[in-house]
């Protein structure tokens, strides 16, 4: 949506490789529509090692407790930004241009983030009611189970 979102805003409301091709400047739009969709994806997938500790927590929990995984997420935002702000390595070699986008682009590449943050943890009541009727089934089982051994001894 990120990405599709960016060629709308970049490619002058083109989104069909068709149409994309004949704009003038079709590669740097393309550049630029690439660099927020790849931003969007970093960002979402920091912010998912967050939300994805737990599956019934709310992600704010502990947030910052393990340190080891804010190391990682730190590591992962300086490649990020070498990746699509040093000239040449990011033009060049990877076909981005964070220099480009301008503060819009960096504002859409919010959106994915976002959206992940909003998902996931409406997703968490969910699966915490889900684990709840699991356990409770597994203690109505065991309470089977050992109402039957009791009959079996009784006999």
């Amino acid at each position: 949506a990120v990405y599709m979102a960016s060629l709308v805003l970049f490619c002058d409301g083109a989104v069909f490789q068709s149409d994309i091709d004949g704009l003038e400047e079709r590669d740097g739009k393309l550049m630029q529509a690439r660099t927020v969709a790849f931003i969007s994806l970093v960002w979402s997938e920091n912010v998912r090692s967050y939300t994805s500790r737990s599956f019934d927590k709310p992600v704010w929990r502990d947030v910052f407790g393990n340190r080891h995984m804010q190391k990682a997420i730190f590591l992962a935002q300086v490649c990020l930004y070498a990746a699509v702000l040093i000239p040449f390595f990011s033009s060049e070699i990877l076909g981005l241009s964070g220099l480009s986008i301008g503060w819009h682009g960096w504002a859409m590449a919010l959106l994915g983030p976002c959206g992940c943050l909003v998902l996931c943890e409406l997703c968490k009541p969910i699966t915490a009611y889900q684990m709840r009727r699991y356990q409770q089934h597994l203690a109505a089982r065991a309470a089977d189970a050992d109402a039957a051994e009791g009959r079996k001894v009784a006999s």
